[in-house]
C-alpha cells in the first residue's frame, strides 16, 4: 500500500506512518523530475449529479474486486508490476485498522481533522469514523521502482452514508492545507512540512462523486501522492498513486477518470 506517500510493508494492510515516512525522506531528490505546476481546472464534484440509490445496498464489498486493473490499464502511469493481486490481502473493517493508524498520526503531531492523510482506504483514522464496522478491502497494489498505485474500497450501509463521507472528505481537504509533523526531514530539520492541495475536477459519470487531493513535502516538491476517492451508491473506491515526479498529474487524472468510468459501469442492485 501507499501510506502517507511512503512505501510500507505489504504483508499486513495496516499503515505505520512514522517508519514509512522515515524511509521516504531518504530518497535522493536528484532522481526526480523538475517541479510541476498543478493543473488549473474545474471544481471537484463531491456530490453526484444523479446519485444512485437502492432499497438496500447497491453494492457489496465483493463488487470492488471488479475494479481491478490490468497491465494495459496502468501502462500510462509507467507502472508494470502487480505486487498484490485480487484476494491476496485479507479484507478487514475500518474499526480493526483505523485506530492504530490514528494513534501514530496523532503521535507525530497530525491534526485529527486531517486524519485522512495516513489512511490506506476510505476512512478517517481519528474520530467516530475510526470505530466503524464497515468492511474495507485492498483490491490491488502495483509497483515499479519508486512508483506505486493501489486500489482500496469500502462498502457503506447506504448511499447516504457514503455520500456524507465524501462530502466530509471534501471539506476536510479544504481545511488542511498543510501539516507540520514531528518527523525529521531530509534537510536536517526536526519536523517535516506536508502540503495538501485539492486536485482539479475530473470528468465522471453522473452517478459518481469524486474528491481528489495531492500530498507533497519531504524530500521536496517533486515527490507527490495523488489520491482520489470515487463514490457510487454505497461503494467508495480509493485510488492512490505515489511518484517521485516521473508520473504527471494529468496522467493520474486520466487514470482516475478511467476508474470512475469503471465504477459507473458496475451492475448495481435493483433501485
Amino acid at each position: 500500500m501507499i501510506a502517507f506517500g511512503a512505501v510500507i510493508v505489504l504483508a499486513i494492510p495496516v499503515v505505520v506512518v512514522v517508519g514509512g515516512l522515515a524511509a521516504y525522506v531518504g530518497h535522493s531528490a536528484s532522481e526526480t523530475s523538475p517541479d510541476q505546476p498543478f493543473i488549473d481546472g474545474p471544481e471537484q464534484r463531491p456530490n453526484a449529479r444523479s446519485p444512485l440509490d437502492c432499497r438496500e445496498q447497491c453494492f457489496g464489498l465483493d463488487d470492488a474486486t471488479l475494479m481491478a486493473v490490468s497491465a494495459a490499464d496502468v501502462a500510462p502511469l509507467a507502472i508494470d508490476d502487480e505486487l498484490n493481486g485480487v484476494g491476496e490481502l485479507e479484507p478487514s473493517a475500518v474499526g480493526a485498522v483505523a485506530p492504530e493508524v490514528g494513534e501514530h498520526w496523532l503521535d507525530v503531531g497530525g491534526d485529527g481533522e486531517c486524519s485522512f492523510l495516513p489512511s490506506n482506504a476510505p476512512y478517517f483514522s481519528v474520530g467516530p469514523d475510526s470505530a466503524s464496522s464497515d468492511p474495507i478491502a485492498w483490491v490491488q497494489t502495483w509497483k515499479t521502482g519508486a512508483e506505486m498505485m493501489d486500489i482500496a474500497a469500502r462498502a457503506f450501509p447506504t448511499t447516504q452514508d457514503a455520500s456524507a463521507f465524501v462530502r466530509d472528505l471534501h471539506r476536510r481537504v479544504a481545511a488542511c492545507p498543510w501539516q507540520d509533523l514531528n518527523i525529521p526531514s531530509a534537510g536536517g530539520l526536526d519536523t517535516s512540512l506536508v502540503q495538501i492541495t485539492p486536485q482539479a475536477g475530473i470528468d465522471v459519470p453522473d452517478d459518481v462523486a469524486a474528491v481528489g487531493w495531492v500530498r507533497e513535502g519531504s524530500p521536496g516538491p517533486r515527490w507527490r501522492s495523488y489520491v482520489w476517492d470515487l463514490q457510487r451508491g454505497n461503494l467508495v473506491v480509493q485510488v492512490r498513486v505515489l511518484t517521485d515526479g516521473r508520473i504527471l498529474e494529468q496522467d493520474v487524472a486520466a487514470f482516475a477518470e478511467h476508474m470512475a468510468e469503471r465504477l459507473g459501469g458496475l451492475s448495481a442492485a435493483a433501485p
